[in-house]
């Protein structure tokens, strides 16, 4: 069910004029945290090295100009974001393919797009602000998985 929320209380939203992406029926939940897990084992298993836990830094360029990995794991930056004392140095990973999966305005990815004018010629990207579904259910139905 789709409600309008106010001050006043709720108005039902028939379904009949909604998107068909806001149709769920026959669609499975999942936990998220699940899949994941289940992905990066699947992923392990193949030989893909995950290093969750510390973010990606900066860029590592090759010799012609193309990206050739990230710096990831620096810890101790000062609050400015420079080098400090305590600052624990990254480890440079390179890889013959390096996938950008911050979102489309992480810092890297711009980088990326100024870098090589990628943007040139391109529409602007488009944002959204949006809420996820929320269901409540009763808890003698929900089987955790």
């Amino acid at each position: 069910h789709f409600y309008m929320l106010g001050e006043a209380g709720e108005i039902r939203i028939p379904n009949a004029p909604m998107p068909p992406l806001m149709n769920n029926h026959g669609n499975y939940v999942v936990s998220m945290g699940n899949v994941c897990r289940w992905m990066a084992e699947q992923a392990e298993e193949l030989g893909v090295e995950i290093f969750p836990g510390m973010s990606c830094s900066e860029l590592v360029y090759g010799d012609n100009g193309e990206v050739k990995g990230v710096v990831a794991g620096v810890f101790g930056l000062e609050a400015d974001g420079s080098y400090g004392p305590n600052t624990e140095p990254g480890m440079v990973l390179n890889g013959k393919y390096v996938f950008l999966s911050e979102g489309a305005r992480g810092s890297l990815s711009k980088e990326v797009i100024a870098k090589y004018a990628l943007d040139q010629g391109k529409e602007p990207q488009k944002y959204g602000l949006g809420m996820k579904e929320i269901w409540e259910i009763d808890p003698a139905k929900h089987k955790p998985g």
